[in-house]
C-alpha cells in the first residue's frame, strides 16, 4: 500500500469517527474560594479535598470523563460561567447565582441557621433583628433576611463562615448565619464549643448545579448521572 493511500484510508476513518466525543474532555466545576471545610479545602490554591471536592470526583467519573477544578472568588462565578471558563458550579440555588444559567435537579439540601451567643437575648422572630448587626459572609445572598427586613436587615460581612465564628468568640457580634452541616461541623470534628441558643432555621432550601449555556455536557446527561447517583446512595450531601 502506498503512502499516499495508506494516508488516504486514515483520513476516511477518521472523518466516520467524527470529532472527539465530550466525554472525553475534562468536566471544569467551578470552585467557590470563600468556602470552607466541610465543602473545600484549599491547599496553595488549589482544592484539595471536602464536598465538593468528592462530589466533582463523584460527578465526572459517572459521566466518564475527569474533574477539574476552578477555583473562583465568590462575585466572579457568574462571570466564570457565562464566558464559559467552567462546565458548572454545584450546591448553589438560583436566587443566589443570578445569570442565563441551566439548573439541574437538586443535590443536596441546605439548611441556613441564625446563631446567637448565649449571653445575648435569644431573637423570638426575624423582626426581633430588626437593626442589629448580623455575620454574613461577603457577596453571599440571604434571601429570607432581605425580604423580611429590608433595609433594617444590618449586614456585618466577613470573608468566609470561619471568620464569622470569629467575630462572634470575640463579641464583636451576638447573631451571624451558617450553614447547618457547617456548624455541626465545627463543633463535631474542630471543637468549637462557645455557648449559643438554640439555632433558628432561616431558610431550607434545594441546592442544584448551575451549567453554562457555553458547556458541551447537555442538561439531560447531568441529570441521568445525578439521579443515578440518588439512586445507588452516592449523593447523599447534606447542607
Amino acid at each position: 500500500m502506498s503512502v499516499s493511500l495508506r494516508n488516504a484510508l486514515f483520513l476516511s476513518i477518521f472523518l466516520a469517527w467524527g470529532p472527539a466525543p465530550a466525554w472525553a474532555e475534562p468536566l471544569r466545576f467551578v470552585v467557590d474560594t470563600s468556602v470552607s471545610l466541610p465543602y473545600a479545602k484549599f491547599e496553595k490554591g488549589e482544592l484539595t479535598s471536602g464536598l465538593s471536592h468528592q462530589l466533582g470526583l463523584d460527578l465526572a467519573k459517572r459521566l466518564g470523563r475527569e474533574a477539574v477544578f476552578v477555583p473562583v472568588a465568590r462575585k466572579r462565578i457568574t462571570a466564570a460561567l457565562e464566558r464559559g471558563q467552567a462546565d458548572l458550579i454545584c450546591g448553589y440555588a438560583s436566587a443566589w447565582l443570578p445569570g442565563p444559567f441551566q439548573w439541574s435537579q437538586p443535590v443536596a439540601q441546605h439548611f441556613e441557621l441564625l446563631i446567637t451567643r448565649a449571653d445575648m437575648p435569644a431573637p423570638q422572630r426575624l423582626e426581633d433583628l430588626a437593626g442589629q448587626a448580623i455575620g454574613t459572609i461577603a457577596g453571599f445572598r440571604y434571601v429570607t433576611l432581605e425580604r423580611q427586613l429590608g433595609l433594617k436587615f444590618s449586614r456585618d460581612d466577613g470573608p468566609d463562615a470561619e471568620a464569622l465564628l470569629r467575630r462572634l468568640a470575640a463579641k464583636r457580634v451576638a447573631h451571624a448565619i451558617v450553614s447547618r452541616s457547617y456548624l455541626d461541623y465545627q463543633r463535631q470534628v474542630l471543637g468549637f464549643d462557645l455557648a449559643l441558643h438554640q439555632p433558628l432555621l432561616l431558610e431550607k432550601t434545594d441546592l442544584r448545579c448551575a451549567l453554562s449555556l457555553k458547556s458541551a455536557l447537555p442538561l439531560k446527561q447531568l441529570d441521568e448521572a445525578l439521579q443515578a447517583m440518588h439512586k445507588d446512595g452516592s449523593l447523599h450531601i447534606q447542607h
